[in-house]
């Protein structure tokens, strides 16, 4: 029987899937065969992707509901306050813990639980692996009103760090029984079949603490001693590819990649987007020109990379971009500073001998000035969330070239990914081997490992699926 089939026709359970064997797809088809279908995820992005999937599989508007977790459990806390007792109107940090807390408790009320269950005749939990347990303790209760499905693959839970780290064998099957396991590595098939097999023994390889070798037809090896190995990043890599992704575990280290290959790779930014709510907050600090003036350089500094005088003086003239510029840092101490900064995002974008290696930090920023340049918010910090409130539901355009985590790669595709040291995935204190398994499965066509030897071996990790 297919996997969405048996979905359907069960109570509780789970279902194991791999990176790119299909999951979302046997989400989508699970919800077309409901009545009505509650589809909850982590992440926004996700979101889009399961409604893409539905819109494609022409699944009825009206047979699934989709929602973040955090989003569903924000909305049914608020509309139940009194028992919810909710937070406040964004949580932050550990107030997260006590809105699915009282979403947990509202969801032992009587006429709640009428309403949840006149509501939805099934529901599809994605990513379980990355509840932490007040999240699954809200799954619980929800379990207990309406036919519950997980999906999820315990290799991919990578945020032990922030608490995801439940036991499968112990704590998740016992209330969701297992009923499949997703084996077709669809993400492959049209692309590169042999790299799938390659990722999915990698997989078993990993689960079970054995050695990765890395001299296989199917990958490609490139002896490295660091991360900085401009070689790994360029050679052989297809210039006509439209997504490739550079990937390393520390967000400092993504940066300065991108900064060494003068922008030809881009940092990302993380969801929370810190570097440009530290903008903000400086800005909205400063009370005179050379503040402002500072606020300015401090973020040119964090995304521009100066390139070298040519040796021989043969070069773009810049004399007029710098002449403009320099009038607009004057224009600073003026009555309307934002629009001054404004003008001077735009300009240093022309700067011949600059190179952008931040450019979603940018942007955002340059939105943000906007935000305030136009009236539409009184205080940058104000603009600043507003532009990350939307960049997070409408989805980010990632650049052709990405250098970026594990973490913030997690759920997307690329043709070709490279992972320039690997060994630098042991130096993690939690999730060594699933952070680098996460990095490989992200490609789809090629993947470029760089190693000192043709071996590497990772911590077993911690799981007991079976």
């Amino acid at each position: 029987m297919a996997e969405d089939r048996l979905v359907v026709e069960g109570e509780n359970s789970s279902v194991i899937a791999p990176a790119g064997f299909g999951k979302t797809e046997t989400i989508a088809k699970a919800a077309g065969h409901c009545r009505r279908a509650l589809i909850l995820t982590h992440t926004h992005a996700g979101v889009q992707a399961v409604r893409a999937r539905l819109r494609k599989l022409e699944v009825p508007h009206g047979r699934a509901s989709v929602d973040t977790f955090a989003g569903w459990c924000m909305k049914y806390s608020n509309s139940f306050p009194k028992t919810a007792q909710p937070p406040g109107s964004l949580p932050q940090g550990g107030e997260w813990d006590v809105l699915y807390k009282g979403t947990r408790d509202a969801l032992e009320v009587a006429a709640v639980r009428q309403i949840v269950a006149a509501s939805y005749d099934r529901i599809l939990i994605d990513e379980y692996q990355d509840c932490n347990p007040h999240q699954h303790e809200a799954a619980l209760a929800l379990s207990t009103i309406v036919p519950t499905t997980i999906f999820g693959d315990p290799m991919q839970g990578i945020f032990e760090f922030a608490g995801a780290s439940l036991d499968w064998q112990t704590t998740i099957f016992p209330r969701f029984p297992l009923i499949a396991e997703l084996k077709t590595p669809h993400r492959w098939e049209k692309h590169n079949r042999s790299l799938g097999e390659w990722i999915s023994d990698t997989r078993k390889r990993l689960i079970a603490g054995h050695e990765i070798e890395l001299d296989d037809e199917r990958i490609k090896w490139r002896q490295s001693s660091d991360a900085f190995d401009m070689g790994v990043l360029f050679e052989g890599l297809d210039r006509e590819a439209e997504k490739v992704a550079a990937i390393h575990c520390r967000k400092g280290t993504c940066i300065n990649l991108a900064r060494a290959t003068n922008g030809a790779f881009q940092a990302i930014e993380e969801l929370a987007a810190n570097r440009m709510q530290e903008f903000a907050r400086d800005w909205d600090h400063s009370t005179h020109d050379r503040a402002y003036d500072q606020v300015i350089r401090g973020l040119f500094s964090d995304c521009f990379r100066q390139k070298e005088k040519s040796a021989d003086g043969l070069e773009e003239d810049h004399s007029a971009v710098e002449q403009l510029m320099h009038e607009l840092v004057k224009q600073l101490s003026g009555a309307e500073p934002a629009l001054a900064a404004s003008g001077l995002l735009y300009a240093a974008r022309d700067h011949p001998r600059w190179r952008l290696f931040r450019s979603e930090l940018w942007r955002d920023c340059e939105r943000a000035i906007s935000e305030v340049v136009n009236g539409r918010c009184s205080t940058m910090a104000e603009a600043a969330e507003v532009v990350r409130q939307r960049s997070n539901h409408i989805g980010r355009q990632l650049p052709r070239r990405t250098v970026s985590t594990p973490l913030l790669l997690k759920g997307l595709e690329f043709q070709d990914v490279v992972i320039p040291y690997a060994p630098h995935f042991n130096f993690e204190e939690q999730a060594q081997a699933k952070l680098f398994y996460v990095a490989i499965s992200r490609a789809t066509r090629s993947l470029v490992i760089g190693a000192p030897s043709k071996a590497l071996r990772f911590p077993q990790p911690l799981l007991r699926q079976t």
